[in-house]
């Protein structure tokens, strides 16, 4: 991913999936200086931060 569509998921009202190493997190504050991204893993609740370029996006079906 890249800062700037995480930027865009942050700041949206819709509930975009996102992955990192294959574990949905919750994106909760992102440091645009080291591009790394503070997130909550959905299956645990640990926090971690993680660089940008690791997460993926996953793709909703049904959105037009």
């Amino acid at each position: 991913m890249i800062l700037r569509r995480a930027t865009e998921i942050l700041q949206s009202d819709d509930n975009i999936q996102v992955l990192y190493q294959n574990e949905p997190v919750w994106l909760e504050n992102i440091d645009s200086r080291t591009e790394t991204v503070y997130v909550k893993s959905l299956n645990n609740d640990k926090r971690m931060v993680v660089p940008i370029i690791e997460l993926t996006e996953i793709e909703n079906i049904g959105r037009h």
